[in-house]
């Protein structure tokens, strides 16, 4: 009896402890249903690589074809840069169907770091896989550029959207904007 008592406590333990890490998980899901929410989701698929999604995600239209047309070089490079992003999502504002949210984004610049890169690769005549190594070290030892954007948005058909391109939230996380 006492065998079949200890058995039970343990699976109960158990049990509550995958009752408890399903609550936690539960706790830390983004709210999509918000601007800091969807800016949030937004900046962690442009780190994945998601960008369709991460389009989607806020309502702004992902060129396709444009993207297909783009060299793999640039595309993977493209890649690191938004992996390389560090992003901090504060302050939402909304009044009536407009919003913005205060974003901290933090990354080296994506172009000086290119030409670097693409510069040291004619003066070596070497190939792709030669900037691609270059863009690398080159983007470790890049000074990180922090700017505080705000990112705009309006509800349409009672959810939020992009108001606009904001450019200066890609500006920044390509670390083209100048601190």
């Amino acid at each position: 009896m006492k065998q079949k008592s200890a058995r039970i406590k343990k699976i109960m333990a158990v049990f509550c402890c995958m009752v408890m890490a399903m609550a936690i998980a539960g706790c830390q899901r983004t709210d999509k249903s918000s601007p800091k929410g969807l800016t949030e989701v937004y900046l962690e698929k442009m780190k994945e690589g998601k960008y369709k999604e991460a389009c989607d995600t806020v309502g702004a239209e992902f060129d396709q074809k444009s993207y297909d047309k783009s060299a793999n070089l640039q595309k993977e490079l493209m890649k690191l840069t938004y992996a390389n992003m560090t992003y901090e999502v504060n302050e939402e504002k909304i009044k009536d169907d407009k919003a913005t949210v205060s974003v901290k984004v933090k990354n080296f610049n994506y172009i000086d770091t290119m030409n670097d890169a693409i510069y040291e690769t004619m003066k070596q005549k070497k190939d792709d896989e030669f900037t691609k190594s270059e863009f690398t070290k080159k983007m470790k030892k890049a000074k990180q550029k922090e700017e505080t954007v705000l990112v705009n948005y309006r509800k349409e058909n009672k959810k939020w959207i992009f108001d606009g391109s904001n450019s200066l939230l890609n500006a920044a996380m390509l670390g083209y904007l100048n601190s």
